[in-house]
């Protein structure tokens, strides 16, 4: 456990930081505003941590880069066994996905003594692995910490690259181009007795070119049970103090900003939350919505 007690020793003697991008040799990532931020003495990870009235809530590891063995599973096996050491490899491993970041592997699992909830990442950026380790008290706090934990991870960047610190607000000149979003949901139905009773879809695409004068025309595509949905819209957005809008003869779609991120092609990946949502953690890891615009 000694990697694990290192990293929860510097929770409370770290330096407070303002948002910032910093780095850990060749590997760059941006600070949250308000987190505690330092350098583990041996220059071995970085630490960041954001806590209130002296308790943990979040603590963020991020450690030097190991090389590469083509295999991610085996990557995350080694950097797990070097960075965590003597707590159990978790089973089973995921895949990491990611809209902007590199993609990887991910485990999870309790301390031995179920005092915090550990997830680990092996982050893929080619020839080397980027290891990232996320603490918190137990897995609720985790989740309502999710949208936060993963615009970090997303935004960690290695050499030649270089992390940039994400927008926490918008003007219209950051919305002008084309941005494109999608979603499906299906349902599998039963009788009382289990047997399959049917299933419904829902799918839809979405397009919105938005001008530099703030006007906008959308063109959706969808499909609900095998019938086909097409529309065009065209209005202006509006935006106020964390939230977008769009207005088409006279009604307004209102959505909560949550973050602007550059992906690593290039593309910036806008991630929204209707506003008849309140903006929670939960609410953003099952609500939110991706919005892409590619690379000019």
């Amino acid at each position: 456990m000694l990697r694990f007690v290192l990293l929860l020793g510097f929770l409370f003697i770290a330096v407070g930081a303002r948002a910032q991008v910093q780095s850990l040799g060749e590997v760059s990532f941006a600070v949250p505003e308000g987190w505690e931020y330092s350098v583990e003495s041996s220059g071995d990870h970085a630490t960041l941590s954001f806590g209130k009235n002296g308790q943990l809530i979040v603590a963020l590891a991020v450690f030097r880069p190991l090389r590469s063995t083509g295999n991610p599973d085996n990557d995350f096996r080694a950097a797990w066994a070097k960075d965590v050491r003597s707590m159990q490899v978790p089973a089973p491993i995921y895949e990491h996905k990611s809209a902007a970041g590199y993609q990887g592997r991910y485990g999870a699992t309790n301390t031995d003594d179920n005092s915090h909830y550990v997830q680990f990442y092996a982050l893929e950026t080619g020839q080397n692995v980027i290891p990232v380790m996320a603490v918190t008290p137990n897995r609720q706090t985790f989740d309502a910490m999710l949208p936060i934990i993963s615009l970090f991870v997303e935004g960690i960047r290695q050499l030649p690259l270089k992390a940039q610190a994400p927008k926490d607000s918008l003007t219209i000149a950051d919305l002008v181009g084309v941005w494109r979003s999608s979603g499906d949901s299906s349902i599998d139905y039963v009788t009382a007795s289990g047997s399959y009773a049917g299933s419904s879809m829902v799918a839809h695409g979405v397009t919105y070119t938005i001008a530099q004068n703030g006007s906008y025309k959308s063109q959706l595509a969808g499909l609900s049970n095998g019938q086909i949905i097409r529309s065009n819209s065209v209005g202006t957005v509006e935006l106020g103090p964390g939230i977008i809008g769009f207005r088409e003869r006279g009604k307004l779609a209102r959505y909560h900003f949550i973050s602007y991120q550059t992906a690593l092609n290039g593309a910036t990946v806008l991630t929204l939350l209707g506003d008849q949502y309140d903006a929670s953690g939960a609410n953003i890891n099952f609500y939110g919505e991706k919005w892409v615009r590619e690379p000019n």
